[in-house]
């Protein structure tokens, strides 16, 4: 099965809390890429990795060094089931059969979408545990909780907190650069206080103009409402993402962003045949990179 990514529509840290978690607000958009997935359970008692790698590069070796071919309890889906079996004591073991495309250090929710999914399964028949599984979650990655949900949503808190949010159908182009960014390093650059009330004012969500705008999809109005606070980090870090989203916006994308941390960027298209001419255009002019064309 299918294990989405999500990309970041508009990302604001609004300050460090004083258990040092940062207090966030975002939309995740689950898109149609991703990993995919088969669990196969095993009278074992524990968990099993078998997977296939297709990451390239840096990022291919990042995840050798937390698959079965690595230190499997490095890995979050290790950690996940020994989570779970915390909750229920008795579970089966589970064999993890992985197509690993998302890639580590991107922005995606990778290792969020793949414990998310694991749950899923290893408590799809125990209704009566579904809050347990849900407040745990969160302990496991900061996007799991939203990974155990259908659709989109507007996210806040530390990432546990989730409104479903109605938004467009769309089409865009995802670019995977050769390059990871450090989730830490990213937060270290921001330098949030810990008083709250020094925080950034959040996104209204309630305003009747902003949600219609969400609806009908007017990614163009919206532009300089969703802003990534860690692109300013990000760009002075590797300035080719951020010449990344401008050829993107010259080519015609719609919105640009990076999500997440990063490194990960995408644009918003109209038009398959529109994304395909973009697609071409930056493959040429940016080999490194890889881009998947994507729909939410």
């Amino acid at each position: 099965m299918l294990c989405p990514a999500k990309i970041n529509l508009g990302l604001k840290v609004l300050f460090k809390r004083p258990d040092h978690y940062h207090e966030i607000e975002s939309i995740f958009l689950r898109i149609n890429w991703g990993d995919e997935i088969e669990f196969i359970p095993n009278d074992l008692g524990i968990a099993r990795l078998f997977s296939k790698n297709e990451l390239n590069g840096v990022k291919h070796a990042l995840f050798e060094e937390v698959s079965e071919r690595g230190d499997f309890s490095r890995n979050i889906l290790f950690k996940t089931f020994v989570k779970a079996k915390q909750i229920k004591p008795d579970l089966h073991g589970v064999d993890i059969r992985l197509t690993k495309r998302i890639p580590p250090g991107g922005g995606l929710g990778g290792g969020s979408t793949n414990a998310a999914y694991l749950l899923s399964y290893l408590f799809r028949d125990f209704p009566e545990l579904q809050d347990s599984v849900r407040e745990m979650s969160s302990s496991i990655g900061a996007d799991v909780p939203f990974f155990l949900l259908p659709g989109h949503a507007h996210v806040s808190g530390i990432g546990e907190i989730l409104r479903p949010i109605s938004i467009a159908s769309g089409t865009g182009i995802l670019v995977i650069p050769p390059f990871s960014i450090n989730t830490k390093d990213s937060y270290i650059s921001l330098k949030k206080p810990l008083q709250s009330e020094w925080g950034q004012k959040s996104w209204s969500l309630l305003d009747k103009d902003f949600s219609f705008a969400l609806e009908r999809g007017d990614w163009s109005k919206l532009r300089e409402k969703f802003e990534n606070d860690f692109e300013k980090y990000a760009f002075g870090e590797f300035p080719e993402l951020e010449a990344l989203k401008q050829d993107l916006y010259r080519q015609g994308s719609s919105f640009v962003s990076m999500t997440g941390t990063g490194s990960c960027v995408y644009g918003f298209v109209e038009g398959i045949e529109k994304s395909r001419h973009i697609q071409q255009w930056m493959t040429q002019h940016y080999p490194d990179s890889y881009f998947i064309q994507f729909s939410f």
